[in-house]
């Protein structure tokens, strides 16, 4: 499991680094930073699996980083003061924590996650043979967009692009907007033509026109620009070999 942890304070950051540690020596912490700018960063280059993120910043709150952070990834919210917690709810915690944490309610915090994360793993290993082998058999894939199912050719995806909880769908035609987010068309769409390149965007290998290196920039047949994490350049350089 790999987890994000945001807090101005640098001592709050090693007290929680240290918990997590003692809790769960399997907990990876891949970031720890001061600011919301910082956190933005690592998540342009690597996939979070869960994020303690400290309210309250000099700066600003971490509330400004909510709408950045994959659907995927899970927000823990950790702060001194709770009358931020129905705030924190709207913005779709998956926990909030109140300093000093207490380790039992970080304890329970992390074996949610890893209940929910059992949970979901089983739900696709039952469903993804199955929803490939459909895909497979038929060019078509059904969008449950925001008042009506749309069916579309697959083929004709260019790439689909985050949106909160929602994700924007981008084909030679027309852009869709569908009410689901972007972690169900990753596991429902075809692997051999298509990627996630960002946490943002999954991408139809076939439309891709150039890779600019320098910049970790896809240009499309389209003139769209995909940005690429650093964390998946060597599996698309990898992928793109074989398209």
């Amino acid at each position: 499991m790999k987890a994000l942890i945001l807090d101005d304070i640098r001592i709050s950051r090693e007290g929680l680094a240290t918990l997590l540690n003692k809790i769960n020596p399997d907990i990876e912490i891949v970031a720890s930073v001061a600011t919301v700018e910082e956190a933005k960063q690592v998540f342009d280059e690597m996939s979070i699996d869960v994020a303690f993120l400290d309210i309250q910043l000099q700066s600003g709150t971490s509330f400004d980083l909510v709408d950045e952070i994959p659907f995927e990834t899970k927000v823990v919210f950790i702060t001194a003061y709770d009358e931020h917690a129905i705030a924190a709810i709207r913005k779709g915690a998956f926990d909030y924590l109140l300093k000093p944490i207490n380790s039992s309610d970080l304890r329970n915090c992390i074996q949610r996650i890893q209940d929910v994360d059992a949970q979901t793993a089983e739900t696709h290993s039952q469903s993804s043979d199955k929803s490939e082998e459909n895909l497979i058999q038929s060019d078509l894939i059904g969008i449950t967009g925001l008042d009506a199912i749309i069916f579309l050719k697959i083929n004709d995806i260019v790439y689909l692009k985050a949106d909160g909880k929602y994700t924007m769908i981008q084909t030679v035609n027309e852009h869709i907007t569908s009410s689901k987010n972007l972690k169900v068309f990753e596991t429902m769409l075809p692997e051999s033509k298509f990627m996630r390149v960002h946490h943002s965007f999954l991408l139809n290998l076939k439309y891709i026109k150039k890779f600019q290196k320098e910049y970790n920039m896809l240009i499309l047949d389209n003139g769209s620009q995909i940005p690429v994490s650093k964390s998946r350049k060597d599996l698309l350089m990898q992928r793109l070999m074989h398209v």
